[in-house]
């Protein structure tokens, strides 16, 4: 038997007119009052439904049918909110209901799931609880749980939880794919492809399922079925911008330029994304000839991302272009220095009055400048490598400094990740370094930022080894004695953060030691990095295990050591 065909707009409207005759006549009409909110609904007037619906149930607080319409209107109130992120307004609809209806179970999960959006994990969680103890066989209430857990970096404690909502109902696919996501969280990728295959079996357009199931092939290092899955998800859903974006890493890590960097462009529209974009009324750069004309670059992401980033500006200004850039405040003298004919001005509200006065042709985010100019492994094939440099008078200073500690050649180390989803992968604790730091004769200098004199003082009192510190350098505070002092240093040998950024800008030789899963811009194999031609790159084999990657770092510092001391 077909479905009945939902009204057209036409006849909503005579429904509406009609309701409104009838409540005009019988202003206590409930059921008038309740027609009319749920023709409100169908029309998308979710507020005006909410109105309606709260009207009858104040004529008639016992009337089950009116609640449950209350709840639904509430509900797609807070879901069209939360789509474009104000999680307060979602909440304020919520707690509207939650007055009228304190027990109401679905309310309380609704909260749970917008709080956890919000990150005000601890009280989703306790409205989780609150929903759970109204109502134990609830599905949704044992999934919003778990996603709180999973806010509040519990995956444990999530995965039981998401078990529980699937244990009470199999076949529900957001908690399907949820318990997917905690169990990569913990490693366990097998497991959650199944997951996630499993979802899309039960919802063939579940562009969610696509997109986890993409990043899981991801996480395997399988990106050829990553990428297969991430289009995917975007020819279901052509304007899913966290799909296309996370197309765009699978593809750049594959060395697939041109198009990774158009689906990057998505960056913009993803909720997450770390930076905001620049209101000024410039138009946008699209790949036009910039001789004679004025270019202002805004940067975005973070200080590792700008230097990165800033790879293409002396193309620009090789083009024949005038260039404004505007910059981190830190960076702003290391990137007047290093082009020298630039103005360069730092990001604020509102934006620095050179910016006008210098009258821009166009403008672009710092990143897309590689839509254009990096769109192949062969226009990075072309660059010299420093295009960043560090202040000469201070870098002297240093370098005489550190001649005092040690002889031999000054080696830069760094061990630890601030990245706060992926950092305890890319950091090695300092035990693993004992191999290298018994070599010499040579002065290891830490570059690693942060409070770091109980890990120096382990390496010292454990070996009898001094990795020096110098607290006047505070990459924080000062990124011109940030530069200079990666800028003394014979060679830097790091995990990946943002010093690899500072040494390879610079052309200072770096060797980084990165996990099985590295950032898109390693690329899938290989000891070469695209950017920096001075970096080389020491691959982890397996997950976790960094110890014949040690050895083997150990083993060339040795005879990079040996090839230093032969005389010239």
């Amino acid at each position: 038997m077909n479905e009945p065909a939902a009204p057209d707009n036409t006849e909503l409207i005579e429904a509406e007119l009609l309701a409104h005759k009838v409540i005009a006549a019988q202003p206590g009409n409930l059921d008038a009052i309740n027609s009319l909110g749920i023709i409100l609904l169908q029309q998308g007037r979710i507020e005006e439904a909410a109105e309606a619906f709260l009207r009858a149930l104040s004529i008639d607080p016992e009337r089950e049918d009116v609640a449950r319409n209350l709840v639904r209107a509430a509900s797609a109130c807070a879901k069209t909110a939360v789509e474009a992120g104000q999680f307060d307004d979602a909440l304020a609809a919520l707690q509207y209901v939650i007055r009228v209806l304190p027990r109401e179970q679905e309310i309380l999960s609704q909260m749970a799931f917008v709080l956890s959006q919000a990150g005000r994990f601890h009280e989703a969680l306790a409205a989780a609880h609150k929903a759970i103890n109204l109502n134990s066989g609830s599905a949704h209430a044992y999934d919003v749980q778990g996603q709180a857990l999973m806010g509040l970096n519990r995956p444990d404690d999530a995965i039981d939880s998401f078990k529980h909502a699937l244990w009470l109902d199999r076949e529900n696919v957001p908690a399907i794919i949820n318990f997917g996501s905690a169990l990569m969280a913990v490693g366990r990728i097998d497991d959650a492809v199944t997951c996630f295959d499993e979802a899309i079996l039960l919802d063939h357009a579940n562009i969610q399922a696509y997109n986890n199931l993409g990043l899981a092939y991801s996480a395997r290092g399988d990106y050829l079925s990553a990428e297969m899955i991430l289009r995917q998800a975007v020819a279901i859903a052509p304007d899913y911008a966290e799909a296309h974006f996370n197309l765009s890493r699978v593809l750049l890590i594959q060395g697939n330029y041109q198009d990774g960097w158009r689906e990057n462009e998505w960056r913009w529209k993803c909720r997450e994304f770390p930076s905001t974009w620049r209101n000024f009324d410039y138009p946008m750069w699209q790949g036009e000839e910039l001789a004679g004309k004025t270019l202002l670059i805004w940067s975005e992401q973070g200080i590792g991302d700008e230097i990165m980033f800033a790879n293409p500006i002396p193309d620009v200004m090789a083009a024949g272009a005038d260039v404004v850039i505007e910059c981190g405040e830190r960076l702003v003298p290391v990137f007047q220095r290093s082009f020298e004919n630039a103005v360069v001005v730092a990001r604020q509200d509102p934006p620095d009055t050179s910016i006008e006065a210098a009258q821009p042709d166009f403008q672009t985010p710092l990143a897309s400048l590689c839509t254009h100019l990096r769109k192949s492994r062969d226009d990075f094939a072309n660059i010299e490598g420093r295009y960043l440099s560090a202040d000469p008078d201070l870098t002297a200073r240093l370098r005489d400094k550190y001649q005092t500690l040690g002889d031999g050649p000054v080696i830069g180390v760094c061990w630890r990740s601030g990245n706060p989803t992926a950092g305890h992968e890319r950091s090695a604790p300092l035990k693993l370094w004992d191999k290298l730091f018994t070599q010499g004769p040579c002065t290891f200098m830490s570059l690693q930022y942060g409070d770091v004199a109980d890990e120096l003082a382990g390496v010292q009192e454990r070996l009898g080894v001094t990795v020096h510190d110098d607290p006047d350098v505070d990459p924080f505070a000062s990124a011109e004695d940030w530069f200079a002092q990666v800028a003394t240093c014979d060679l830097v040998i790091s995990i990946d953060n943002s010093t690899i950024q500072v040494s390879g800008s610079q052309g200072i030789p770096t060797w980084t030691m990165i996990n099985t899963l590295p950032e898109w811009r390693f690329g899938d194999n290989g000891e070469g990095h695209d950017w920096h031609p001075y970096l080389r790159v020491f691959r982890q084999e397996t997950a976790g295990d960094w110890g014949p990657l040690f050895d083997r770092v150990a083993e060339e510092l040795a005879v990079w050591l040996a090839l230093r001391s032969v005389p010239a």
